[in-house]
């Protein structure tokens, strides 16, 4: 199941905020993020895990929004793997090689 909240719009389209989205938003762990803000949930909504990439030597600590960059892909695969394990390989390749090849 999929659940979208709308939060954080600007003033002339306030009331396309989700209620209650903003403390949703914070408790999944995306309050200071930025948007888009993905997170995935058990059956009893909690976090499994969410868009907060750990960084690295080369990349800082931080939501990855829409996955773009190599790494930012290969975060969102990881997350996957912890939230869909029961996906088969090639379900989960043929999402890889969409988000490999989109055009930015």
């Amino acid at each position: 199941m999929q659940a979208r909240l709308d939060v954080q719009e600007q003033k002339e389209k306030q009331e396309l905020n989700t209620p209650g989205g903003e403390e949703e938003l914070a408790r999944v762990g995306g309050k200071d993020a930025g948007l888009p803000f993905i997170a995935f949930l058990d059956d009893k909504g909690e976090v499994i895990v969410n868009d907060i990439f750990p960084g690295d030597e080369k990349h800082k600590k931080g939501s990855i929004g829409h996955p773009m960059e190599p790494f930012e892909v290969d975060w969102f695969m990881v997350m996957l793997h912890k939230a869909a394990p029961s996906m088969t390989p090639e379900e989960t390749k043929t999402l890889e090689n969409y988000l490999r090849t989109q055009k930015k």
